[in-house]
């Protein structure tokens, strides 16, 4: 969409994002619920919008073009942005988050061919829009586009002008009424089922200014290669990368090239270095798609492109049963790993190059790398005093209020730090920034979840969870802590599948020993004991450092008769500094873990048994 994107986010980062965040809040999401459209989803730099007929989306694209074109009026060439759009109308197949088709394919590859601060249409939309006394219609000619069997007609649209150059906004309503109704055909109406408009990236960005820098977590993700013997195959490789492009682009602080450009590097053997000079990125994403009879193989490595050192690399094997799920699968557990492995290469990154004067993403960075890297009352303290460094710097960083938020709810729950209802206070007004200044940051939501768990508000808990999961589906935390809610609404039975997903997503993931707890735990309140017990104990050696892995590690074990085990496990427990504080006492761990008579029976059972586990094994006030 955004034209010579990186080149303006290499002058001033925080200055286009704050920029482009504001064009996209103040006139281009109005613009299209304006013109009856709705937006399908982001792309980085780049949207995918459907409209209800051929006339909403072109005006929408014009009242844009225009907007655009008034504001870069009074800028410098280098400072302007600009955009290109391409509408076509057909129909596409549907689901719940996304549409397809060949119509969907086209119009991308329409934007492709347009100029910046231009629009192109097809045929198709030209015949629908022919009587209308607005717009000039210019014939560009047939072109040939990748992966269209057919050439495609195309037409540049424009409003029309008078002879000074002015828009015909006043003359255009002086027309006849009859005529300008005569003039909408049918088929608008009746006979078009979908139109669609893309704006996505302008061609390849060409990095001439060697002491510029690209934008923080830039990246490119690159076609990923059919290794298959069957070449229609390559159909999905396709379509994962097209998938990733889009699951990469939720991450928070990520900037992702749109795929029109990463396609015109597919097939070709260019080196990392070359790629990240052109497209200004620090990060190439690339792999391979290989079906081996009924397994699909997939490897995938992240290249810092500077150097063309590969980063991170996996390999993992899906079974083929429904392809839509198998793709998911594959681009879901690929975005959340490249999230943590981001985040601790740009962490890396800024001690390096600024050491002793951290701007605002440094910090913010700083703080998510020493999270990551080991889930510490000492490591969230230290992390949370970066994050508030970070907010008073960059007040209108949501990335920053909303990790705020999420380690001091997650400090709360988990009893350190000292932190009590002062902080809870704290950690709900971070987030009630974090969402004011971007409503669709899915860890802002996620903290949200925690914020109503820490007040008992479990379904509302619930449902900032399902939000999270709304605005980024390959969130694994939120899959596992959806799955814990759930079992504070008593309905243990259904937590199993979402934490299984959530390991699948992210199996290195640093909350790991979460995801095992959370799993024990659904088994331990639908009174599966012997189930909990392989879990809980992953959960424990995972990390140590939470109380309720040991606690109810020891109960399960005591509830199954293996009293024996219980004991080893509560003298372990009991050989952990951080548990020699006066607040893990059988007393204190009973007021964390009483049973409420106005909970759900599961949960008020389950809290009993948890109890009756612990006094069965002998633990004591100490």
């Amino acid at each position: 969409m955004w034209s010579a994107y990186s080149h303006l986010m290499s002058i001033d980062e925080e200055g286009t994002h704050v920029r482009l965040a504001d064009f996209v809040k103040d006139l281009i999401e109005p613009k299209i619920v304006e013109n009856n459209g709705r937006l399908i989803r982001s792309m980085g730099d780049g949207f995918l919008v459907e409209f209800a007929s051929a006339l909403d989306a072109v005006r929408c694209g014009l009242d844009i073009q225009r907007a655009f074109a008034d504001h870069n009026a009074g800028l410098v060439p280098d400072r302007q942005i600009q955009l290109r759009i391409g509408i076509n109308t057909g129909d596409v197949i549907v689901d719940e988050r996304d549409i397809y088709g060949n119509s969907v394919n086209i119009a991308a590859r329409l934007e492709g061919l347009a100029e910046p601060g231009e629009i192109y249409v097809t045929r198709g939309v030209r015949d629908q829009l022919q009587g209308y006394p607005d717009f000039s219609f210019e014939d560009r000619g047939d072109r040939r586009v990748k992966n269209i069997e057919h050439p495609i007609r195309v037409y540049r649209v424009r409003y029309l002008r008078d002879q000074d150059g002015n828009w015909l906004t006043a003359a255009r309503r002086r027309l006849s009424g009859a005529a300008y109704k005569l003039g909408r055909p049918t088929a608008v109406l009746a006979a078009v089922a979908l139109v669609i408009a893309t704006v996505s990236t302008v061609g390849v960005v060409t990095w001439r200014d060697e002491g510029r820098r690209p934008a923080r977590a830039s990246i490119l993700v690159l076609p990923f290669a059919n290794l298959s013997n069957d070449p229609t195959e390559e159909y999905f490789a396709d379509a994962v990368t097209d998938d990733l492009t889009t699951d990469v682009s939720r991450l928070p602080g990520a900037f992702v090239i749109a795929r029109a450009t990463a396609f015109t590097y597919k097939g070709k053997a260019v080196d990392a270095r070359q790629i990240g000079h052109e497209c200004g990125v620090r990060y190439l994403l690339e792999g391979s798609i290989k079906r081996i009879k009924t397994r699909v193989q997939t490897n995938a490595r992240l290249i810092d492109a500077a150097s063309a050192v590969q980063i991170w690399a996996d390999r993992f094997d899906n079974e083929v049963t429904d392809l839509f799920e198998l793709q998911e699968a594959i681009t879901g557990r690929i975005a959340a790993s490249l999230d943590i492995q981001l985040i601790r290469a740009e962490s890396r990154r800024a001690l390096a190059e600024r050491p002793a004067s951290p701007d605002a993403v440094d910090l913010r960075l700083r703080a998510m790398g020493l999270y990551i890297s080991g889930i510490t009352p000492e490591h969230t303290l230290a992390a949370r005093q970066l994050l508030e460094q970070a907010v008073r710097l960059d007040p209108q960083s949501a990335e920053a209020w909303a990790w705020l938020a999420d380690l001091l709810a997650s400090d709360y729950l988990n009893r350190w730090n000292d932190t009590g209802k002062t902080q809870l206070k704290e950690a709900e007004e971070a987030a009630q920034r974090a969402v004011a200044i971007d409503p669709h940051l899915a860890l802002a939501y996620f903290a949200y979840g925690f914020i109503h768990r820490a007040k008992e508000e479990n379904a509302e808990a619930l449902d900032a969870f399902n939000e999270a999961l709304r605005l980024n589906p390959s969130f694994a935390r939120a899959y596992a802590q959806k799955a814990n809610e759930l079992i504070n609404l008593g309905r243990p039975q259904e937590a199993p599948l979402l934490v299984e997903k959530a390991i699948k997503l992210s199996p290195r993931d640093p909350s790991l020993g979460v995801f095992y707890w959370n799993l024990g735990r659904a088994h331990f309140f639908a009174n599966r004991y012997g189930d909990a017990i392989p879990w809980l104990r992953k959960a424990v050696e995972a990390r140590p450092n939470l109380w309720h892995n040991w606690l109810y590690l020891v109960s399960a074990n005591a509830l199954v008769g293996n009293k024996r085990e219980a004991e080893t496990v509560l003298r372990g427990f009991n050989d952990q500094p951080l548990f020699r504080d006066p607040k893990f006492t059988l007393e204190r761990v009973t007021v964390f873990e009483q049973a409420n008579p106005n909970e759900n029976a599961v949960i008020v059972e389950g809290r009993k048994k948890f109890h009756q586990g612990l006094l069965e094994t002998g633990m004591s006030a100490r």
